[in-house]
């Protein structure tokens, strides 16, 4: 008989345990908001999806808020990655076009979480020294040092008209205003 309640505690640890309890959440968090979008998640449902208690999220997360602003903020720097990685090889011209292509693709493949990134009003309202803002910040600074590199001329202002073209085009497609596939849209950007 102990040996058959040992089992059943075991069992409903291991239901209950995560080696890394903060890395499911966000994982759940990361799958709910690309099947759903962020405004439907909640703290319960990121539980239930984790199966975990309804209380475990908040060991990691002091709330929502805080929930989706560590996804947002591994989205952008995710999002740095791609674009680091678009722009390592070539001429300035090349790279910066292996950006665009990269930025749009970014977008189209994760467009519940690009909007989160930048179209739900938590980076604006986020503190100048927290992780969110460094991400955010940061994630455009590969687009400034190649347009800079390739035009000494160019400004900060450039590269926001060139970013605004990228992240009109990546809205306007996920509303399904353009229904253009991402190769056809490349042709349209002037870098």
């Amino acid at each position: 008989m102990k040996r058959n309640a040992d089992a059943k505690s075991s069992d409903s640890r291991k239901t209950y345990h995560h080696g890394d309890l903060r890395k499911v959440l966000l994982d759940a968090a990361r799958a709910e908001i690309a099947a759903h979008g962020a405004q439907g998640l909640s703290m319960a449902s990121l539980a239930r999806r984790a199966g975990v208690a309804q209380s475990a999220p908040y060991r990691h997360f002091s709330d929502r808020e805080d929930l989706l602003a560590a996804v947002a903020t591994d989205g952008f720097e995710r999002f740095t990655e791609v674009l680091l990685e678009a722009a390592s090889d070539g001429d300035d011209v090349t790279a910066l076009n292996r950006m665009a292509a990269a930025y749009l693709v970014f977008g189209e493949r994760n467009v519940e979480l690009y909007r989160l990134m930048f179209a739900s009003g938590l980076v604006p309202g986020a503190a100048p020294d927290s992780a969110l803002k460094r991400a955010a910040t940061a994630s455009f600074q590969p687009l400034v040092d190649r347009i800079t590199a390739s035009d000494s001329a160019a400004s900060h202002l450039s590269a926001h008209v060139r970013w605004g073209q990228l992240h009109g085009l990546v809205m306007l497609k996920a509303d399904g205003f353009i229904h253009d596939p991402v190769e056809a849209l490349m042709g349209t950007i002037s870098f």
